[in-house]
This record gives C-alpha cells, structure tokens and sequence, in this order.
C-alpha cells in the first residue's frame, strides 16, 4: 500500500490539472496520502484542503454560502468574470450565494483519478500478490518435508 499512496497521490494532481479543476495550484498541493492497517483490512486514505473536500464531496443544498473572498480568487486565477474590481466583487458575491442555495455537486475526484491508473495498480498487486503466495509455499513446503 506503501507504494501504491503516492501513485494515487500524484494522478489526482494531474486529473484535477487535466480537468481544469485547480485554478492556482493550492488545491492540488494540499493533497496527501496515508496508508492504514487494522486487524482486519489495510487502505490508504486520501484527503486535502477543504477547497479539495468541497470539490470532491459537493456541498449541500441551503449551507452557508462559501466566501466571497474565495470565490473572486478563483475568477481572478481563471482569468474569468468582470474586469472591474467593483464588478468582480459583485460577480464573485452573487455566486457564492447561489452555491450556498443550490449547493455543488462534487465531482469525486479520487475516483476518477484512480480510474486512469487502476489496471496498472491492479496488475502490480496482483504480481505481488502471488509473489507473496509463492514465497509463503516454498516457506511451509521447506518446513514440513519428512
């Protein structure tokens, strides 16, 4: 799982970069990745920024409304809206609004990001994967000649 964290890490910041998604930079930056093992399983866990949990995960319908100061950074990133200071301010006022109202669906990003590399983790697990049955057979097939 070691190996594979990074691997997931790295083409969810080329898919958010890919897709358009990242304006600055800063949102991709905050994405990391941690490996865990409980008694009964081993994962790893991805996360961010809470720019990169909105994006990801949506924001309900009637939250309070993301800040404007947000939302006119982005515009000014994407080289989007007007291009008075007064004017973008307003732009930037009147959709942070509507995304509290109507909410913003996320785009689960982690999977689809995971989706462009799945056959590659997958054949390198599984060549691990049998590679640790084969050493757990010649183990307990040394131990138990008579």
């Amino acid at each position: 799982m070691e190996t594979y964290g990074p691997k997931i890490q790295e083409a969810i910041k080329t898919y958010m970069g890919e897709a358009g998604i990242n304006a600055t930079g800063q949102t991709a930056s905050s994405v990391y990745s941690n490996t865990f093992e409980t008694t009964n399983s081993i994962g790893i866990a991805v996360g961010g920024s809470k720019s990169f949990t909105v994006l990801h995960t949506g924001r309900r319908k009637g939250a309070k409304a993301p800040p404007s100061t947000s939302i006119e950074a982005w515009m000014e990133a994407k080289g989007i809206g007007p291009s008075s200071d007064k004017k973008l301010k307003s732009a930037a006022f009147l959709i942070a609004r509507a995304i509290g109202k109507n909410g913003y669906k996320g785009r689960n990003i982690s999977y689809q990001a995971s989706l462009r590399i799945m056959n590659a983790l997958l054949r390198d697990s599984s060549a691990a994967y049998i590679k640790d049955i084969e050493q757990h057979l010649k183990n307990s097939t040394s131990k138990n000649v008579n």
